[in-house]
């Protein structure tokens, strides 16, 4: 069974290394998100372990109200940490998407024809109009 101060360690531990990684992503420090990843992961495991009997932490102990106070810190902190990161995710998949639109247009169906040669660049050639109006 956990006790109430491992308890408490371990959210602290977890709010202390959830606004380390809100800095590193505020402040563009990318490299520490990615040393951060397994730290996080390690302390899941400790959460997970600590709270396997919840109620006897958040009820029936005379901390509880302190640890309760903790845990909503935390879970701000939490919300904070994974809008960034998802922020990270579309910034990542709007590169991609970018890069994507660049390799197309200098690819078979833009810059160049179906033998390697340069496409014209006449803009007359590129635009179809329906005449079956």
């Amino acid at each position: 069974m956990t006790s109430m101060a491992q308890a408490l360690s371990v959210v602290e531990r977890l709010s202390r290394l959830l606004r380390d990684e809100i800095a590193a992503i505020t402040s563009g420090r990318l490299g520490e998100v990615t040393e951060i990843y397994p730290q996080k992961t390690a302390l899941l495991a400790e959460v997970e372990e600590a709270f396997a009997t919840p109620q006897a932490l958040l009820v029936d102990h005379p901390q509880a109200a302190e640890l309760r106070t903790k845990l909503a810190e935390l879970r701000e902190l939490i919300a904070q940490d994974h809008a960034l990161l998802e922020k990270m995710t579309d910034a990542t998949g709007a590169i991609i998407d970018e890069l994507d639109r660049i390799r197309d247009r200098h690819s078979l169906s833009g810059t160049y024809g179906p033998d390697g040669e340069k496409r014209p660049r006449d803009v007359s050639s590129s635009q179809h109009f329906d005449q079956s109006l």
